[in-house]
């Protein structure tokens, strides 16, 4: 991945690449978003909490898309064999939030700041397995040109990332 961004994108390097793209943030349902990555994650038992009616939000949905699937590989690959990954839809008038929870491993208190920049992973073979510690950072990259946010934190019974993103008003919507 790194030699195609290099390719494709001259000498920058690839967390360069990622920091100065352009996204086209327009009004996303986030809560039928999500019922589509529960159907369509790729990992089983991927739940999703069911939402009252449509909640645009302020997003690109091609890079949400990635933010997810960033997400939902870390939480399969840290979870409790036999247990679901949540996803569940919080709001106010101005904001979204999702939290996406697992059962399992904790993330370790001095690695809670690290996670997100570019190049960190705390598996020990992580290039070898494909996983070279860029996931999060694109996450946290392309949640803040939404506009928005993401955070970690250890739960009682595992771990949840919390995603916060602005609401938009639809024109004609009362």
């Amino acid at each position: 991945m790194q030699q195609a961004v290099r390719v494709l994108y001259g000498g920058a390097s690839p967390s360069e690449t990622f920091q100065s793209s352009t996204l086209q943030v327009q009004a996303v349902d986030i809560a039928e978003f999500l019922r589509n990555v529960a159907d369509n994650a790729g990992f089983a038992d991927v739940r999703c909490a069911p939402a009252q009616g449509p909640v645009p939000v302020r997003a690109d949905e091609y890079p949400l898309e990635d933010v997810f699937s960033h997400i939902l590989k870390n939480a399969d690959r840290y979870r409790q064999p036999g247990t679901p990954i949540t996803l569940t839809l919080e709001t106010t008038e101005t904001t979204a939030t999702v939290t996406v929870h697992n059962v399992g491993q904790r993330v370790a208190e001095d690695f809670m700041d690290k996670i997100f920049e570019y190049g960190v992973s705390e598996l020990a073979e992580a290039g070898a397995n494909g996983n070279r510690g860029q996931g999060l950072f694109v996450a946290k990259t392309y949640m803040a040109k939404m506009g928005g946010t993401i955070a970690v934190r250890n739960v009682d019974d595992g771990v949840s990332f919390v995603l916060t993103l602005q609401r938009m008003r639809v024109v004609g919507a009362q």
